[in-house]
């Protein structure tokens, strides 16, 4: 199928696709993908299980194109995401991809505001396995015509809410349409081969990561690196060292010491209310901060963070809860929970994106998500209230948190640090979320 050597122009695809590629700067494939591409593009099942960052989606884009170019009139495809928010980011690429080649890309999540462009005629479906599941249950012919079913974040199949939809949906599409190709993309998984064998796949699995990744842990003050894992085999940890700042205001002195190597946080909490509260105080000190350097680039830092703030308190989504946005931006800082409207999370995202926002609190569902890597990922809290008592969030939900880490166009390594109040703490997140195995 071409591209064993990873560069594109070797890849047995739509000449079109190849100049986009090109255009975009993706001129070689990263490793994973080249051992990925071929199995994709020949139409076979697949499970590619590597970390975030590591170009999964490119390969999935590239194999439902080629099949759908091949497959003749009619032929459809299906593009299955565990999140609404994702799904939208999905169908900006898949559009953007599809205007070379003159396909149509349609979005079935559930809800009205999210729903555009026509699911009947769309060559491309992307949806959640919960929207997919009741569109087949109420109409089993809108499969008749899949040649490919690609499934996104497919490590979730063996998370309680959202894996028994998402495998009862795969079992019921493999029954209704045995010769449709299936490609899942995971995170990297404690059970590869399992996965595999259950979807009679063949497994491309790596750990290899474009951007290089720090994982430490932060005790008080007290920052140390353990472990680094990147695109080259011999990385040098960096020395122990304390950070600036007050043990009563630990993530001040985070977002400042970010601040100064122009860098960005993504601040994980286990609750929405956790994430507005962080947000909000952060924010009030920092505009304290910007007041008192009163520079040119502070005040106009000030303003254009007015003009976000005044923005999200405007029109049809103004209630309580942009108010205390509009409080955490003013000093450029945000929160992210699934209580936003896509407007307001399209707005965030964008500022973080462009660097006006410094920081984003956010709860665990936005690691499972939404693109939004950052030089460094806080994760505040690795426990969540569960059943009456506190558990241990699992080593895949924090891998998923430490994989944003790292702007695979900016930064050449990024930074993953889990808070820990005691040295007991810090032991047991070296052992279990450092260098421990996913479940």
């Amino acid at each position: 199928m071409g591209g064993d050597d990873g560069d594109v122009r070797n890849l047995n695809i739509d000449s079109r696709l190849i100049d986009y590629l090109i255009e975009k700067g993706i001129e070689n494939l990263h490793p994973p993908q080249i051992e990925a591409i071929a199995p994709a593009l020949s139409g076979r099942n697949l499970l590619l299980a590597t970390p975030t960052a590591s170009g999964k989606s490119l390969v999935a884009y590239l194999a439902i194109l080629n099949r759908l170019r091949t497959a003749g009139e009619g032929a459809r495809a299906f593009y299955i995401v565990p999140l609404k928010a994702l799904a939208s980011e999905k169908v900006d690429d898949l559009r953007e991809l599809c205007s070379k080649v003159d396909m149509t890309v349609g979005l079935a999540v559930g809800d009205r505001e999210g729903e555009t462009g026509s699911i009947d005629d769309a060559d491309i479906v992307v949806c959640t396995s919960e929207k997919l599941d009741s569109l087949l249950r109420n109409r089993p012919t809108f499969a008749e015509k899949v040649e490919i079913v690609v499934a996104d974040e497919f490590h979730l199949i063996d998370e309680p809410s959202r894996g028994p939809t998402l495998e009862v949906l795969l079992a019921r599409l493999r029954h209704l349409r045995p010769e449709a190709q299936r490609i899942a993309l995971s995170a990297t998984v404690g059970n590869p081969k399992e996965l595999a064998a259950w979807m009679e796949a063949d497994l491309v699995e790596s750990d290899w990561r474009p951007v290089t990744l720090q994982y430490g842990t932060l005790t008080g003050l007290e920052l140390d690196i353990h472990r680094a894992v990147g695109p080259n085999e011999d990385i040098e940890l960096p020395e122990s060292r304390t950070l600036k700042g007050s043990v009563s205001k630990i993530t001040d002195a985070i977002l400042e010491d970010t601040i100064s190597i122009d860098g960005q946080i993504l601040l994980f909490v286990s609750t929405r209310a956790s994430a507005e509260k962080e947000a909000r105080e952060l924010g009030k000190r920092r505009l304290k901060t910007l007041n008192r350097l009163a520079t040119n680039e502070s005040k106009e830092e000030i303003s254009k963070l007015e003009i976000l703030a005044t923005s999200l308190t405007r029109g049809d989504d103004a209630t309580s809860l942009t108010d205390r946005l509009a409080t955490a931006i003013r000093g450029g800082v945000a929160f992210h929970h699934a209580g936003l409207t896509s407007r307001q999370r399209s707005q965030i995202e964008t500022a973080f994106k462009d660097g006006l926002l410094k920081a984003l609190c956010a709860t665990p569902t936005l690691a499972a998500g939404v693109n939004l890597p950052a030089r460094r990922v806080i994760i505040r809290d690795w426990k969540r209230w569960n059943g009456g008592r506190y558990a241990d969030l699992s080593v895949m939900e924090i891998q998923q948190m430490q994989g944003r880490a790292g702007r695979p166009q900016y930064d050449d390594s990024g930074e993953a640090w889990v808070m820990a109040k005691t040295e007991s703490d810090r032991d047991k997140i070296i052992d279990t979320y450092i260098f421990g195995f996913p479940e």
